[in-house]
Formats: C-alpha cells, sequence, structure tokens
C-alpha cells in the first residue's frame, strides 16, 4: 500500500519535476507520469516504491557494518551532500570527481596522506620554518588538496556503497563503483540511465529543496553507530582472584 502521507510530501518538496522534455532518457520512461509545461513529471507513486525500496538497502548496509561515500558536485547537491554525511560519519565527495578515486585508490591515498600532513605542518608552525616562496607554495597545494580530498580525508579503503546524487552528471562515479563491483544507488532525474547503477530514485536533481528531502529521507538509514573496542559494550576484563584463594591449575601445569 502506497505511503500517500511520502507521496505528499515528496509534491511539496517538488521531488516530482524532471528536465525539459527534449532532455530525457528512454529508461526512465517508466517512471515519468506525464509532460507539463515541457517538463517531465514523475510518478510519484514509483518513486515512493523506489525511494522506500533504497532506504531499506542502505539500512540492511549500514546494519552490517558498510561505509557509504555519498558524491554530489553540482551546485545544488554540494552543500547538502556535506551536512548528510558528516551528520551520518559518512565521507563525501562535493566539489569535484578526482578520476581514479576508486580504481587507483592507492595512489589517492598518498595525496590525501600528503594532505593531512601539510595541514599538521600548518597546525605546528612547522611552516613558519619555510621560506614566505616554499610556504605560499604549500599553502596553494592545501587548498588545492582540501578542495578534492576534504570529505575523505579520514577514508582507509575503498567505500563499500556509493550514494551518487545525479547519476548522469557523476557518470564517472558510476563507472569506478562499477568495475570494481561496489554497490551504487543513484538519484536520477529523467535523463538517468538505470542500468548504471545498482538501485536508483527518479526525482527531481536540479532542486535543492528536492535532493534535501530526499537525502534527509535517506538519513537515518546511513547513520553510523560507533562501537566501543570489543564490541558494542567494550573489552570485558577478568578480574583479579582474591587474596588467599586457591586457584585451579590445568593438566598441561
Amino acid at each position: 500500500m502506497a505511503n500517500t502521507a511520502l507521496i505528499k510530501d515528496m509534491l511539496d518538496n517538488a521531488v516530482h519535476i524532471g528536465h525539459k522534455r527534449q532532455f530525457w532518457s528512454a529508461k526512465m520512461r517508466d517512471y515519468i507520469y506525464g509532460i507539463q509545461n515541457n517538463i517531465h513529471v514523475f510518478d510519484l507513486y514509483k518513486t515512493e516504491t523506489r525511494i522506500t525500496e533504497v532506504k531499506k538497502a542502505l539500512e540492511d548496509a549500514t546494519s552490517k557494518g558498510k561505509v557509504a561515500l555519498l558524491v554530489g558536485t553540482k551546485l545544488q547537491a554540494r552543500e547538502t551532500v556535506k551536512t548528510i554525511a558528516e551528520e551520518t560519519g559518512n565521507f563525501y565527495i562535493n566539489t569535484k570527481w578526482v578520476p581514479g578515486l576508486l580504481t587507483n585508490f592507492p595512489t589517492i591515498k598518498k595525496r590525501i596522506a600528503a594532505y593531512v600532513q601539510i595541514e599538521k605542518d600548518l597546525e605546528t608552525g612547522t611552516l613558519e620554518m619555510l621560506t614566505k616562496k616554499e610556504k605560499a607554495s604549500k599553502l596553494k597545494e592545501l587548498e588545492k588538496l582540501r578542495k578534492a580530498y576534504e570529505g575523505i580525508k579520514d577514508i582507509k579503503k575503498t567505500p563499500d556503497i556509493l550514494i551518487v546524487v545525479d547519476g548522469h552528471y557523476e557518470s564517472l562515479a558510476l563507472e569506478e563503483a562499477k568495475t570494481l563491483g561496489i554497490p551504487t544507488y543513484a538519484l536520477l532525474g529523467s535523463t538517468g540511465d538505470i542500468d548504471h547503477c545498482t538501485d536508483f530514485i527518479p526525482c527531481n536533481v536540479n532542486s535543492i529543496k528536492s535532493i534535501k528531502f530526499v537525502l534527509d529521507y535517506l538519513k537515518t538509514a546511513i547513520k553510523r553507530t560507533k562501537k566501543t573496542e570489543g564490541g558494542v559494550m567494550g573489552r570485558t576484563e577478568k578480574l583479579a582472584p582474591k587474596a588467599g584463594s586457591v586457584t585451579e591449575t590445568s593438566d598441561a601445569e
């Protein structure tokens, strides 16, 4: 049974609006209700089905400790992608997808390490020991690296899943993930290709309001919980025997 309250909320947040009729993918035909004012309009009943299924899949992944990388480099998605990733304890890319970020991860890790080192040198005052020209060069490099890797500064391995805002716009990210067999969940506009991702949500990918609504809806499904060492409750330590008590010895002793 359709969640009518969710459908109404999606309508209120313009989730149903697609691209102009001349810019579309035939693969999205089944998810388009019609055309209004020369703009494709999504069937929100079908969007409701897809967003519910994607949320369930993400909940299952998160419950198994999977880590997500949120990707949204178009202007409308940048702030929301960063905010949701930080609130849920996941990673993000919101300025530019660096080619080879997944498929050439060892090299990317070295670049991230260089970024972290320069940031550390800045904090400790090490950069002050350089010449004015050398310091300026380091700061310029830092700004470049920060722009590219700020959202994945602490990443240790390739992510377990990708959540992508506008799969058409972020096609390179989807291609790299597919090469490595990493599951991908994409917000797709009416120009999207459903074959390039594991699962998708047909929706408005050009509106800040729509993107925020969809990612906010998925937020609880990808929120990571920190575990203490040894498990959720931490490591269990054995108590020392009372003074004067007799302890059992094993046959090996």
